[in-house]
Parts: C-alpha cells; structure tokens; sequence
C-alpha cells in the first residue's frame, strides 16, 4: 500500500503540477471565485497546486474540498497542468487516509463522492425544488444509474 507521500507524488505526475509556472489563468477563470464568498488563494488551483508543491500537507487542507472539478483551469493552462487530475488524486489520497469531514458519503454504497462545500453550494441554488431531489443528491452517481437501470430493464 501506497504512503501519502508517494500518493502526493503520483497527484504531481498524473496532474502536471510541475509544469506550473504560476501564470495564474486558472485563477482567472476557476468558478469558485464566483461560487464562494470566501474564495482566495489558499483555494484556487494556483493556492493548491503550490502547496502540492511546496510539500505543505495539503491532503489535510480543506481547501481540496471546494474545488467544483470543471476542468476549466487545465483548459487554459498554457502548460497542460491539470487541476481536475490534482484535485481528485489529492481527495482519493485523503479518503485513504480516512478524512472524510468534507465528503459526503452514498448512502447506497458508503464511497465517498461529493465534496460538502460544493454540495452546500448546489443545494443553496436548489432551494426552491421539490424535497425528493434532495434525496437523489444522497446517492452517488454509479448507484443512481444502477438504480435507474433495475427500474427500466
């Protein structure tokens, strides 16, 4: 079984991170900046990868958890670095770790699968919807298409 170190390493490769060079497009266009009221460096990919780089025990911080995965920062990456890859090499290394305080767990299965500040950001924008889509959201998306698929065989 892997460390948490050589997890870390994998993240650096299978991400890019070293390839930064701290231009700061991801910044630019990273949601969260829009999404949370307290967005600052120390959440934005460039926060993160730095730290990933710098050896902080960044798969302690909850600052991974804030991340919506959309992809946008490595699609304006001059250096391919992808954030997405860092991000969820960086939350499988602290599943494995067993700190789970900022993700949400399927209630069908027990993985987890969604991180709780981007969750708490959907429901704020589902407010108004009816309660049984809140009850969807309790189910990771594997389980929700294996449960789709016994009701439509």
């Amino acid at each position: 079984m892997k460390n948490t170190k050589d997890k870390i390493d994998e993240a650096k490769r299978a991400s890019g991170a070293d390839s930064c060079v701290e231009c700061g497009r991801c910044v630019a266009v990273c949601p969260m900046a829009e999404m949370y009221a307290n967005f600052s460096i120390e959440m934005s990919p460039r926060g993160i990868i730095k730290k990933t780089l710098m050896g902080d025990p960044v798969v302690e911080d909850k600052n991974i958890w804030y991340c919506t995965e959309c992809n946008a920062g490595t699609d304006t990456c001059p250096q391919g670095v992808s954030c997405r890859d860092l991000i969820r090499k960086l939350r499988e290394a602290a599943v494995d770790e067993n700190l789970l305080e900022n993700a949400k767990t399927c209630k069908c299965c027990g993985r987890a699968f969604v991180a709780i500040p981007v969750e708490d950001f959907v429901f704020a924008r589902l407010k108004d919807e009816p309660a049984n889509v809140f009850g969807v959201l309790d189910i990771c998306p594997p389980c929700r298409r294996e449960i789709y698929l016994l009701r439509n065989a």
